[in-house]
């Protein structure tokens, strides 16, 4: 007989006993959310849906369960998670052919950042260093191949790539000098820079325009339970607006939840990262293309999907309707 890793079986109960308990409470869909932190601009719509009653406003109870990348695939692709807030790792395993599908956009573009430790001082110096990612063609590995091979480096023969998780991880990792540079999303690269004395080396909304953050399902639940897509899609949108409309609220937000007591510190955040928010959940295209074709160059992959096959805007759109949007 197989066994369940303790680990695996300890999640799966967290998320089962979630449903049931919040099923009790009240009439409302409960859904289950699965984030690779809470921490970050990434995550920052959804924990703003929750606290601020987004989700229960659309009749949704939303289970957020912390869990790494591959996990949240995982889970969505058993249905033992409804939703991943993550988008790469989904438009992978959508490219590769698997049942699954992006149904919102959050961001319009990727805040991720190359940080590396004090003496790293240029992209360059990264020779023979110890580059942390979340996984093997994920968004932060297929980014920093791209920003290594624009600098003149050799991924495969001049780094070496250790898979640890998220920012918050990896930011752990940097401090620890377990690895040399990571790609870090706010507010761990402002953190570290400030704190550290850690370096910011490239931004890669500089180096190329990719969607960043979103929603992502099984192709059964958009069968099943297309209106509850468009609430989900609905309330974090709603996040979304108060994060541009009520920076006051976000700042002190950053300084409570995310520890940032440096008020300065926190305005460069919210600078940086408000202007990516998607206030409609699509993502263009070109920026679409511009992820796949990073994703598949990182996993050595050629083949012509079409965007049809990855994504779905059409619960966004109709969400965008009922929000009476344009």
């Amino acid at each position: 007989m197989r066994s369940i890793p303790a680990a695996s079986f300890y999640l799966l109960s967290l998320i089962v006993a979630g449903k049931f308990s919040l099923g009790l409470a009240a009439e409302a869909e409960t859904v289950t959310l699965g984030l690779t932190t809470r921490t970050g601009s990434n995550s920052l719509p959804y924990v703003i849906a929750e606290e601020k009653g987004f989700f229960k406003g659309e009749g949704l109870n939303a289970v957020v369960v912390i869990m790494q990348n591959q996990v949240v695939v995982n889970g969505v692709l058993t249905r033992n998670v409804d939703y991943g807030g993550t988008f790469s790792n989904f438009m992978g395993g959508a490219l590769s052919g698997l049942p699954l599908r992006i149904v919102m956009a959050a961001m319009d573009g990727s805040d991720h950042v190359l940080v590396t430790t004090p003496e790293i001082k240029k992209v360059e110096d990264l020779k023979g260093k110890i580059i942390g990612i979340s996984s093997f063609g994920g968004a932060p590995h297929s980014e920093a191949l791209m920003i290594l091979r624009k600098h003149g480096l050799n991924p495969d023969r001049d780094v070496t790539f250790m898979q640890i998780g998220g920012s918050s991880s990896r930011y752990a990792a940097l401090e620890s000098n377990t690895i040399h540079a990571a790609m870090l999303v706010p507010p761990f690269n402002k953190i570290g820079r400030k704190m550290r004395g850690f370096n910011e080396l490239v931004a890669i909304n500089d180096v190329v325009k990719v969607p960043f953050g979103g929603l992502a399902v099984h192709v059964d639940k958009i069968r099943e339970k297309p209106h509850e897509i468009v609430k989900m899609i609905k309330a974090v949108l709603k996040s979304i607006e108060f994060i541009w409309e009520r920076k006051s609220e976000i700042l002190s937000f950053m300084e409570r939840s995310w520890g940032i007591k440096d008020p300065e510190v926190r305005e460069e955040i919210y600078r940086d990262i408000v202007v990516l928010y998607s206030r409609t959940g699509i993502a263009p295209d070109e920026l679409m293309k511009n992820l796949m074709q990073m994703i598949q160059e990182a996993r050595k992959g050629t083949v012509n999907v079409p965007l049809s096959n990855v994504v779905d805007w059409s619960f966004a759109r109709k969400a965008n309707e009922e929000l009476k949007r344009r």
